[in-house]
């Protein structure tokens, strides 16, 4: 499994990466990393650099987040997770046992909505996930149509133009494996949960979700941001996750990356 380390401050942030994410989701927060911070962010099998196992089960993914959080020395450890990877990096503190100190949930979905459950409908489904994700015209018209749940210039299915598909796709039926968040009740941890203003309805509604599972999360909405806080609200989310402001070298209008 391939982890990229940035930093090599005290306090240390893992990232998992979303549903068709990879080591590079992180990258831009890096400009805005404090001295005393440390950054890994990971592949997940399958994806980018880490090799795929002959049987993509929820098994070798959840030990490859525990192997990074391993990699991760000292006890001040926040797990960083975006979009789909919440659940994965939840359940794998669960499963495992694992303590850290905060987790950090970046637009997360508390529950599958009803349209990540139809790509997994038998023939359908795959083939609706295929017309959707891995065909060029389909892309465009899901991005075209999720206009209002992101900046403009911003591609919310550009990630899925050079990914391993059969192994998105299975990703995909893992989350919905997961989508009870309920059994991430007793997580003893701080937990903050960033949320683009302009996000999916879903994941607005997940907020009253996680707010009975972690009575103790503290919720944060990214002022203009969509479904991608990261690319739409670089500082805003970084000043949030690291607790200083952001002073990365580079900087967008509103002091978000470009």
């Amino acid at each position: 499994m391939k982890v990229e380390r940035t930093g090599d401050g005290p306090r240390a942030f893992v990232g998992v990466h979303g549903w068709a994410g990879n080591v590079r989701t992180f990258r831009r927060l890096y400009d805005f990393m404090p001295a005393d911070a440390a950054f890994y962010a990971m592949d997940l099998p399958g994806y980018g650099a880490s090799e795929r196992p002959s049987r993509l089960t929820l098994e070798p993914v959840l030990a490859s987040i525990a192997e990074a959080i391993g990699q991760a020395p000292g006890d001040d450890i926040t797990l960083v997770c975006n979009c789909g990877g919440a659940q994965f990096g939840l359940e794998t503190l669960r499963v495992y046992g694992l303590k850290v100190r905060r987790v950090a949930l970046i637009d997360p979905f508390g529950y599958c909505p009803w349209y990540f459950r139809l790509f997994t409908r038998g023939a359908f489904g795959r083939n609706a996930y295929y017309t959707t994700f891995a065909n060029p015209l389909g892309r465009f018209l899901t991005n075209s149509a999720l206009r209002k749940r992101r900046r403009p210039g911003t591609d919310l299915t550009a990630a899925f133009v050079h990914v391993d598909h059969e192994t998105v796709y299975r990703y995909l039926c893992l989350m919905v494996s997961l989508a009870d968040s309920a059994r991430f009740r007793g997580l003893c941890a701080d937990v903050d949960v960033l949320h683009g203003e302009r996000t999916f309805r879903a994941v607005r509604r997940s907020l009253a979700i996680w707010r009975e599972v972690f009575p103790q999360a503290r919720i944060h909405a990214l002022r203009g941001a969509g479904h991608e806080p990261i690319r739409e609200a670089t500082a805003q989310l970084a000043e949030i996750l690291f607790g200083v402001a952001g002073h990365g070298a580079s900087s967008g209008a509103d002091g978000s990356a470009p």
